[in-house]
């Protein structure tokens, strides 16, 4: 139930904390009703009877499947303050409650039920809307009024959810309220006689500060163990993850460590095979890859024109390819840079130091190297 005071307060809570405490409501309400359910035969645990006032008179009415019905009666009319007192105590008793306990049951004429459809997204603040659109939803103000909720049912289709509203107007409770109080009644709901009989958990419009004791110690020890079970419940949701979490860690270790071994090992044999077939393919590799010196030979003797002598031709290793460097005469070195190029066991073709006149007319002394060019390995043969 919500009244204007509890509207504003609710307005200042961030979004969290209000799920937070309706999460706290709808648990300890549940709990109880159980604990109500399967332990009312216990003292303090039954349920506030329901008290209206009728002019003068208190009766008790129970909800039953068949409708509303009154089951105990007490004039109190011809009766002074202490003798009204007495017989109020009386008439609870007579219901198995011990502690003035009870539910002021509202009239038809006094209050107002109706249903309502708001939009689904307005769900998680319905009090604060419902207050704010009080003058439109009913004929009186917010802070005029005592007013409940119950979510009837949604409708994800049209983006609705359909509410049950309960509405009384504050002078119209609070006297009824404070009578019974000095009747020495301890009143801890007022609920609406239309509502009654619709639901277990009628709408209770009297504000939270406003109600009585609401139960002896065993209603007090329930609301214990209702937080106690949802700490328990939040630590289990918390722990048991990480638990099995680690039990699974636990479990893959000595797989982990197998398979990291296995690994290793067979990183080191790959490492191992690879050096050996290295060191196996080295001579292969030199002979396959590097020109024959005939060859050589040959081809320079079938590119050089006939008007160059070579008087001396070197075949050295020069860093990680070989080299031929070959000197002589011949009419134009130039031209013989070009002639060189045009091997297909020579490349980058230069002259080594300048040209100088030769021994006969008309030639020039030259120094050119060349580098040989590698032979591309040939295709590996698969193994039989």
């Amino acid at each position: 139930m919500a009244t204007p005071a509890e509207f504003a307060t609710a307005r200042a809570q961030p979004a969290w904390q209000q799920r937070a405490l309706a999460f706290w409501r709808w648990w300890s309400g549940e709990l109880e009703q159980w604990a109500r359910a399967k332990l009312g035969g216990l003292p303090g645990m039954a349920r506030a009877p329901l008290i209206s006032v009728q002019g003068d008179d208190l009766v008790i009415i129970e909800a039953r499947a068949s409708g509303i019905a009154e089951t105990s009666r007490s004039p109190l009319g011809s009766l002074d303050p202490e003798g009204r007192r007495l017989a109020l105590r009386n008439l609870v008793a007579g219901t198995g409650e011990n502690e003035n306990r009870v539910r002021l049951c509202l009239a038809r004429e006094q209050s107002l039920l109706r249903r309502v459809s708001l939009p689904l997204a307005t769900e998680e603040n319905l009090e604060r809307v419902l207050a704010f659109e009080m003058d439109r939803l009913t004929p009186f103000r917010a802070e005029e009024v005592y007013f409940d909720h119950r979510v009837a049912s949604r409708d994800p289709a049209t983006g609705k959810v359909h509410l049950d509203l309960g509405v009384a107007r504050r002078d119209v409770v609070d006297p009824e309220v404070a009578r019974l109080g000095d009747w020495g009644a301890n009143v801890v709901g007022v609920v609406l006689l239309d509502d009654v009989g619709r639901s277990s958990t009628p709408l209770d419009l009297l504000p939270v500060g406003q109600r009585g004791k609401r139960g002896g110690s065993y209603v007090r020890n329930i609301r214990i163990a209702a937080a106690v079970v949802a700490l328990l419940l939040l630590a289990t949701a918390l722990i048991v993850p990480l638990y099995q979490k680690r039990e699974r860690v636990v479990a893959l270790n000595p797989l982990v460590t197998k398979a990291r071994a296995e690994a290793e090992a067979t990183d080191r044999l790959s490492k191992e095979l690879e050096k050996l077939v290295a060191d196996y393919n080295f001579l292969l590799t030199k002979k396959h890859t590097g020109q024959p010196s005939l060859a050589i030979i040959e081809d320079l003797t079938n590119l050089l024109p006939d008007n160059t002598w070579v008087q001396q031709l070197d075949l050295r290793p020069a860093g990680k390819v070989r080299e031929v460097q070959i000197s002589g005469e011949t009419t134009s070195s130039s031209k013989l840079i070009e002639i060189l190029e045009q091997s297909k066991r020579l490349q980058n073709s230069a002259p080594r130091g300048a040209f100088t006149r030769g021994s006969q007319p008309g030639t020039e002394r030259f120094m050119i190297a060349a580098e040989v060019r590698p032979r591309p390995l040939p295709e590996p043969v698969p193994a039989k």
